[in-house]
């Protein structure tokens, strides 16, 4: 089994795919990058999983953001991708090879050779039509109209465990969900989403601001929001990362970092904890 997270290109969650890399990350995890901005990251990215020889796939024809709708983009992927970096595809009804493709329903998955490794629905239609090499994607990121709501659900499954898991692989939008926004919206609270084991299952710990009255000082709440963080890591040791020292070591110096590299540093402790789950035993503490 390996974890094909589905992950839009924008700049911190590339540099996480980087600093995951850095800190040990197996070949069970293979990103499967879709560029949704112009951006010196993806070319980057690419280089830096070629020069580790870890397997990544690039969706060569996005279907969000705007980096499909440029006829000459600025920062350009190499073509061919220097291995083991490989192409991935959404279904296009054309043969163009590839080596994973990314099918969007039933009717789709029937179509694609037996032998064709592919992204498919999680549905029970597409499971019951049996295609072998199979990599079964979710959307189910637990989501909130506001982010201040997760306080008041702050611990909540994932994943069940690796057992009940069909096919060759898993995938799904890490710290996402499908739907694509370009922008997104200010948000009154700050929250940090961390991925833990659990009697084998995956769960996700909500750490959230306090004082959410309106959209100021984004510096304090994420402070509130790393209160509880080393308390929780006592309770739960198996959850700290390097992601969550560097929290910790940002909470120490009193330091804001910005938005993006808390993102960066979620993203990196996702990654660690997935790659932990996949390589343990189904018994066996992660």
């Amino acid at each position: 089994m390996k974890y094909y997270p589905l992950i839009r290109g924008r700049q911190y969650d590339l540099l996480a795919l980087i600093a995951a890399l850095d800190v040990g990350l197996s070949a069970n995890i293979v990103p499967v990058v879709e560029p949704v901005k112009d951006i010196a990251g993806l070319p980057r990215v690419v280089a830096a999983f070629a020069k580790a020889q870890h397997p990544l796939l690039i969706v060569q024809n996005p279907q969000v953001g705007q980096y499909g709708l440029l006829k000459t983009p600025k920062y350009v992927l190499p073509d061919p991708l220097p291995a083991p970096v490989q192409f991935a595809r959404y279904f296009d009804g054309t043969d163009t090879p590839t080596a994973v493709v990314i099918a969007q329903s039933a009717a789709q998955v029937a179509l694609l050779a037996p032998d064709q490794f592919a992204v498919v629905p999680n549905t029970a239609v597409v499971r019951a039509a049996g295609h072998a090499p199979a990599i079964y994607l979710e959307d189910h990121y637990p989501t909130r109209a506001q982010t201040q709501d997760y306080y008041f659900l702050q611990d909540e499954l994932y994943q069940y465990p690796k057992r009940f898991l069909p096919g060759v692989g898993t995938a799904d939008y890490p710290l996402a969900t499908a739907e694509y926004d370009e922008h997104g919206y200010p948000q009154r609270a700050i929250a940090l989403h961390l991925l833990h084991v659990d009697a084998g299952c995956l769960r996700v710990r909500h750490f959230v601001s306090v004082n959410n009255d309106d959209y100021s000082n984004p510096g304090a709440k994420f402070f509130e929001t790393l209160a509880p963080l080393r308390a929780w890591l006592t309770v739960h040791p198996d959850a700290a990362t390097p992601a969550t020292t560097e929290l910790l070591a940002l909470g120490a110096r009193h330091h804001f970092p910005g938005l993006g590299t808390i993102r960066k540093l979620e993203l990196m402790h996702w990654l660690t904890v997935y790659d932990r789950w996949l390589a343990a035993g189904e018994n066996e503490k992660v």
